[in-house]
């Protein structure tokens, strides 16, 4: 027989070694409730010892008052069953401490576990997110997180006290009658046969189940997010053929795991029941050959059944801990996972900036592409408003994104008011930076829940403030419940206009030096976008401005046009300047533009 070669075994012994240090990091979650975990398992092994009382009594009961010539007094018969009622009181207090001190411990675990991976995530870098589907990292913080949380209680706790059982059990079968035990003891190799046969195909195919669950679960993120997308190019068909296509393969590697379990289930029933048949053939042939009571027989089959009840769940853990151990695998590689835009050790803190902004030899290109911005050099003197002009792909929206270190350049520096933004805290430096996007993102809530993210801890009066020089305290006070009205997700029940002017507010409360305005009027009508207009006039007073706008009747009285196309500057100068530049791009762009006006 040809030895497996070396890399078809590597895939497998990595994955192994993965998740030994998943488990291994897991388990410093576990630590701090380790108390805890101890004192569920000391209550959930005194709660399985109790029940070891009964199959004695049943002995005694049968030998020494129920046999033929058994003149034991009744008095006694009333003190072992009423020890006996006194015991299962016992168990009942004991079985609360053990369900509740486990249930404890292990939400406590999982509630660290999932704030840690939420906090790590909120630090990612935009490419994360570039990279990601949104629907797929919630999957690993809501169900891998859940089915890592098994291992606490039916792996972790349920083991040692399995474990735990089984010793006692054993040590008590072989006290009865060594022989018997040996019998009833035969089946157990078959049983870790059986564990080891399945162990590897099971955890293959839970890790299968959560990948697929995961990108269905993107999937569907993307696909209702975008709803009236699909429903407006008739596509409902498409995407639902896509889905049941998903559906089938998940469908199909679920039931995979299904047979695995039937056939362990339907394996381990027969040895189960198998024992205890042996069991009575040999312990019937004891009891005629006078080498054993019949109450010792009922004792030793009352012990029996209660061994078989933890080694049953001792071989079905295979299947807990491969959804566990492939859960905590898939958690622990967001974990393994760096924001690219990281704050240096010694990074300090950026006071309230004047608003100089300088890009010096500027290069920037995503993983894997071409260059964006090559070689940019741009000097912005606090106080100025610069519009950025340039075909789609010229590099304005990254430009923008560089200045808040969404991104971080890939050559060059940029400096605020000289200094680089590298060397200072994030927090800082994105708390000089106030935007109002094209598509302004609104979140679930009340109108005020979403103004205070300009300023957490703004009273009343100033939200009011923030809206009216935004022209939204207008229309927020026609709303049925003014500034506590409930907008729904991404501020479905407002116009666009309203949304606009929302984002508008809340970057007057965030009151921020430096602005940058990402085609803040594209998408609106000549009435939403005139109130707009006037809003923004009224922000950009005394701020240094970035705006990005392909419609040039919103960028006339800027200070400086910058016009950008494959990542560099070919034109700068005011608006009035680069319309009289004969053959220039700007001036091409405004005679376009007023061409498809006067075509209207």
């Amino acid at each position: 027989m040809v030895a497996p070669s070396v890399d078809f075994l590597k895939p497998h012994d990595d994955r192994k070694a993965a998740s030994r240090r998943s488990l291994a990091r897991f388990l410093a979650f576990v630590r701090p409730y380790r108390g805890l975990l101890a004192a569920a398992v000391a209550f959930g092994i005194v709660r399985y010892l109790i029940p070891l009382a009964l199959p004695w009594c049943i002995k005694i009961l049968v030998d020494d008052y129920l046999a033929p010539g058994a003149a034991r007094p009744h008095l006694q018969l009333h003190f072992l069953m009423g020890g006996l009622c006194a015991l299962y009181l016992v168990y009942a207090v004991v079985s609360y401490w053990r369900s509740y001190l486990a249930g404890l411990a292990g939400h406590r675990l999982i509630f660290d576990l999932r704030q840690a991976l939420y906090l790590h995530v909120q630090r990612m870098s935009l490419s994360f997110f570039d990279r990601q589907k949104i629907g797929g990292v919630v999957s690993r913080m809501t169900t891998d997180i859940a089915s890592a949380q098994n291992f606490v209680g039916a792996a972790f706790v349920n083991t040692i006290m399995d474990f735990s059982c089984v010793a006692i059990i054993i040590g008590l079968l072989f006290w009865v009658h060594p022989m018997l035990a040996l019998v009833s003891l035969s089946v157990l190799p078959a049983y870790a046969l059986l564990s080891h046969a399945l162990q590897k195909r099971i955890r293959a195919t839970s890790r299968a189940i959560h990948h697929q669950l995961q990108e269905i679960s993107g999937d569907l993120h993307e696909q209702f997010a975008g709803i009236s997308t699909i429903q407006a190019f008739t596509q409902e068909e498409t995407v639902a053929r896509e889905f049941r296509a998903q559906s089938e393969q998940y469908f199909d590697t679920v039931m995979s795991s299904v047979r695995l379990q039937s056939v362990a289930l339907g394996v381990t029933g027969f040895l189960t029941a198998l024992g205890p048949i042996l069991v009575l053939w040999y312990g019937a042939s004891e009891v005629w050959a006078g080498r054993l009571t019949v109450g010792s027989l009922m004792a030793f089959y009352g012990y029996l059944g209660m061994l078989y009840q933890p080694i049953q769940r001792l071989t079905e853990l295979n299947l807990i801990l491969a959804n566990s151990l492939a859960a905590m695998d898939r958690i622990f590689e967001v974990f393994d996972e760096f924001p690219e835009v990281r704050e240096r050790p010694d990074a300090v803190a950026l006071p309230r900036l004047q608003g100089e902004i300088r890009f010096e030899g500027v290069r920037f290109q995503y993983a894997g592409r071409e260059p964006v911005l090559e070689e940019l050099a741009l000097a912005i003197p606090a106080g100025t408003t610069v519009a950025l002009v340039g075909p789609s792909g010229a590099g304005k929206s990254t430009l923008v994104k560089l200045l808040p270190r969404f991104y971080d350049v890939s050559g060059g520096r940029i400096t605020l008011d000289g200094v680089d933004i590298r060397a200072v805290s994030l927090k800082s430096l994105r708390e000089q930076v106030a935007i109002v996007s094209q598509e302004p993102i609104l979140f679930s809530g009340t109108i005020e829940d979403n103004l205070r993210y300009g300023k957490p801890g703004a009273s009343a009066e100033e939200l009011r403030a923030a809206a009216r020089a935004a022209f939204a305290d207008a229309f927020i006070k026609t709303l049925p419940e003014g500034y506590r009205t409930q907008i729904g997700e991404r501020g479905v029940r407002l116009s666009g206009g309203q949304k606009q002017r929302l984002a508008i507010a809340r970057a007057f409360l965030k009151d921020a030096p430096i602005l940058i305005l990402d085609e803040p009027t594209s998408a609106l009508d000549a009435e939403s976008e005139e109130l707009v207009k006037r809003a923004l006039q009224r922000l950009l007073e005394g701020r240094t401005a970035l705006i990005i706008a392909h419609r040039l009747s919103t960028i006339e009285h800027a200070d400086v046009v910058i016009v950008l196309d494959q990542g560099r500057i070919i034109e700068q100068g005011r608006h009035e300047e680069l319309l009289r530049r004969p053959g220039g791009l700007y001036r091409r762009y405004a005679e376009h533009q007023l061409t498809a006006v006067g075509n209207q």
